[in-house]
């Protein structure tokens, strides 16, 4: 028998009773015939120790192709439930009948992010392609740096919001159909006018961090509280500092990074200036933030258990905007020998979670919020 995965505060901040699984689907013209896709998934699983409970591949012939709302497209995966045990990743391949098909995945966010997810599928596809496969890391389990000594001068409530988190109560388990997915298109004009406004006093300013500040002027709701601050964070993939995780690393490491924001700002700053600000922050990064997070998780699971860990939230949920520019996935890491997928989306509803993706000449923000 299998021992169970070992999940850190950090991992189980992602896999509560209410967190729906990470689901990617991305759509070919034509995939591999499936006994060709499962034995290179044989001979890929190894270096994966997280997913070592197996990965099942299911494959449907004649599928009818569903759909683009979210709701729908949910046939397209084999899904994971929130405390169903394992296997805590599945493939579903769907071959439409009108041509082409599309690969699902779904992936308790507790084993990794979607940057961990999306690796495996591209090592599995680079298998396919007649690479060879992946050696197995020489631990089983991720390796995470030393924790950071933490601010005991403040309140560890206050360390978490300013760190982008917030304890919300209990919580109850959630469906997709709770979420409602507001879907905004901009063309590379558009956008490209507004980044020239915001490189006049940061060059480095990105289309992500323009829509970001624009995306949020739009769905920001007033503070809740007289002495709340504006909540604006984005999403940051820790990998992106040297040295802080291994190359083998599958984990979570993307996690927020709160923009500090004063009311006064948050209702003055022009988006230019606003998405200049989010850039500052990003480019600020550093492994200490990162162990700073994961000593803070730590700290909760050590104080009020696993149940004040369930009880964590991202501190965006109630009236701000958490912003995840995922428009740089590389589509030709995923070419399974037959081409690289025409289309990606995104399924898992979170929370006054942005998704930035990219679809053809244009970027779409893919926003979640709470059922009318």
């Amino acid at each position: 028998m299998e021992e169970p995965v070992s999940l850190t505060a950090l991992d189980g901040f992602f896999s509560g009773p209410d967190d729906l699984p990470i689901e990617f689907a991305f759509f070919y013209e034509r995939l591999p015939a499936v006994d060709v896709l499962a034995e290179a998934l044989a001979r890929t699983l190894p270096a994966f120790t997280r997913l070592r409970a197996g990965v099942p591949l299911l494959d449907i012939p004649g599928a009818e192709l569903p759909s683009e709302d979210k709701v729908s497209r949910a046939v397209l995966f084999d899904s994971v439930r929130p405390g169903t045990g394992a296997p805590q990743c599945r493939l579903k391949i769907s071959r439409f009948a009108a041509g082409g098909g599309c690969l699902g995945a779904s992936m308790s966010h507790g084993l990794g992010d979607g940057a961990s997810l999306v690796g495996f599928l591209s090592a599995w596809a680079r298998t396919v392609r007649g690479h060879h496969p992946p050696v197995a890391p020489a631990v089983s389990e991720p390796s995470l740096p030393p924790l950071v000594s933490l601010d005991k001068s403040l309140p560890l409530e206050a360390q978490l919001r300013r760190a982008g988190f917030e304890l919300r109560g209990p919580t109850s388990p959630r469906a997709r159909e709770d979420y409602r997915w507001d879907i905004r298109r901009f063309p590379r004009e558009e956008v490209d006018a507004m980044l020239r406004d915001a490189r006049v006093s940061r060059p480095q300013v990105t289309a992500g961090d323009v829509l970001a500040a624009l995306l949020w002027r739009h769905y920001r709701q007033p503070e809740r509280k007289a002495r709340a601050e504006p909540e604006l964070s984005t999403v940051f993939d820790f990998r992106r500092v040297p040295g802080l995780l291994p190359a083998s690393y599958f984990g979570n490491a993307g996690l927020p990074l709160r923009v500090p924001l004063s009311r006064e700002e948050a209702a003055t700053l022009p988006v230019p200036a606003l998405a200049a600000r989010i850039r500052a922050r990003l480019q600020a990064a550093s492994a200490e933030d990162f162990l700073r997070c994961h000593a803070l998780l730590e700290e909760v699971q050590r104080t009020w258990g696993l149940e004040g860990v369930d009880q964590l939230g991202f501190s965006t949920e109630g009236h701000g905007l958490l912003v995840n520019n995922i428009s740089r996935f590389d589509l030709s890491l995923l070419d399974f020998g037959t081409g690289a997928p025409h289309a990606f989306d995104v399924l898992t509803p979170i929370p006054r979670v942005c998704f930035i993706l990219t679809r053809g000449d244009s970027l779409e923000a893919h926003t979640s919020l709470p059922g009318c």
